[in-house]
């Protein structure tokens, strides 16, 4: 990864005149000993949205913070749209910031904090009234204009402060977790507002949050930061197909990803948890004289591995495996494992491409039904095979149906595309 991140810098530094949207090349902070940043590089597209998703600690808040020009950098460079602002101040660098806190004036109403920003630049006052009636009739808000912040309610006070960032009409927007304090149902409503207001806006958004959900719901991109280093950066369906390493595929994807121990068979075949594939041949020339003796790792998503009972072949098959019908997860399953149902995701976004179970052997496995979740619509159900556990998505009705015997009942378990399988080298690297 660090090798990585010196590659893309240094195609940075070869093309200064293709700068554009938010760049930022070997980008350091330092606390002391403690390095928060250890010289990241990514790129924000212009007029995208861009996301830093990342576990709490990996510098998602301090990356927002040196671009604001909040604190100052160790090293490095920033461009905004292919000007170097290390040395501006913030109020020269043409962005808004909006907290996780909100940052909202208590004794101010809505009106008078929408027009904060335009009135410390002197902009005149029918201007001001203007732009911001407009503004709070594109956010629902025209109602709470006369209204203190304390008497809002979490969504109109989380569109407030959008809009006094909206208001400023800069060229770029930070987002530090903007959601974060917010219920489920109005964090659902309210990143998709975001989602459209960045394509009405056409500006560039770059959104800090740990919730994966968030970043594959708004997300052109995504930038995955681990412990101050870029992890990965993909579009959302790639980084959820295919993460760069171990860390990063847990970070993505609930119910969580299955990983086990495995090792690579004289015979070609990968042996985990009871199951036996062959090696995918995009794999082949990767592992070819890989010693047994070396440890590996394997993944595989639950809407992969299909539910059925022990001594006749599950119906189905891997058309059926995103449908409501059949041994396979429930209609528009990728939706719910993959935090991709704001995107419209369904079977067809993770689709079902790999062989079927009488392609090839060593793709079933067995074992007792240990523990079953339901997710509504759905439910992972849990299977001990050989000392290892293995999550499985499937249709609460069609489980409850067709394994009557419940917990402890002994069931199989097929992989239904072997084209989603993951392998993991004894460094946590993916081998693809």
């Amino acid at each position: 990864q660090i090798a990585a991140s010196d590659a893309l810098a240094a195609s940075f530094a070869a093309a200064p005149a293709e700068r554009t949207g938010i760049e930022v090349v070997e980008l350091r902070k330092d606390y002391g000993r403690k390095k928060a940043l250890a010289g990241i590089s990514f790129k924000a597209e212009k007029n995208g949205f861009s996301v830093l998703l990342g576990p709490s600690g990996a510098g998602k808040t301090t990356t927002l913070r040196l671009l604001a020009g909040l604190e100052p950098q160790s090293g490095g460079e920033i461009y905004l749209d292919g000007r170097e602002v290390s040395d501006l101040p913030p109020r020269s660098r043409e962005l808004a910031m909006i907290f996780d806190n909100l940052a909202l004036y208590p004794n101010r109403n809505g009106f008078e904090n929408m027009a904060s920003s335009l009135s410390m630049r002197g902009v005149p006052r029918e201007e001001i009234r203007r732009r911001v009636f407009a503004m709070a009739d594109k956010l629902n808000l025209t109602l709470t204009l006369e209204r203190l912040p304390k008497t809002m309610s979490g969504g109109e006070r989380q569109r407030l402060a959008l809009g006094r960032a909206l208001i400023k009409n800069p060229k770029f927007y930070l987002l530090d977790e903007p959601l974060s304090s917010l219920d489920a149902p109005l964090r659902f409503k309210l990143r998709t507002e975001l989602k459209r207001l960045q394509r009405e806006e056409g500006r560039t958004f770059l959104l800090a949050t740990p919730d994966f959900h968030e970043a594959l719901a708004v997300a052109d991109e995504i930038v995955v930061l681990h412990e101050g280093r870029v992890a990965q950066k993909a579009a959302p369906q790639d980084l959820y197909d295919r993460p760069a390493d171990v860390r990063t595929a847990l970070l993505v994807g609930s119910p969580r990803i299955n990983l086990w121990p495995a090792r690579l068979g004289d015979d070609g075949r990968l042996r985990f948890a009871g199951f036996a594939p062959p090696l995918p041949p995009r794999l082949q020339k990767r592992l070819a004289g890989w010693s047994p003796r070396r440890p590996l790792s394997v993944g595989l998503r639950p809407e992969n591995l299909r539910l059925g009972p022990v001594g006749r072949r599950s119906p189905g098959g891997p058309e059926g495996a995103g449908g409501a019908e059949g041994w396979g997860g429930p209609e528009g399953s990728s939706g719910l494992t993959g935090g991709l149902a704001d995107q419209g995701g369904s079977e067809g976004r993770l689709g079902l491409d790999g062989p079927a179970e009488d392609q090839l052997g060593g793709l079933t496995a067995e074992g007792p039904l240990v523990d079953v979740e339901s997710l509504g619509r759905a439910a992972a159900a849990t299977v001990e095979t050989e000392g290892q556990k293995a999550a499985a998505l499937a249709s609460a009705s069609v489980l409850a149906g067709g394994l009557a015997g419940g917990l402890g009942e002994r069931v199989s378990l097929t992989i239904v595309n072997l084209g989603k399988l993951m392998v993991f080298d004894d460094q946590g690297r993916n081998l693809e």
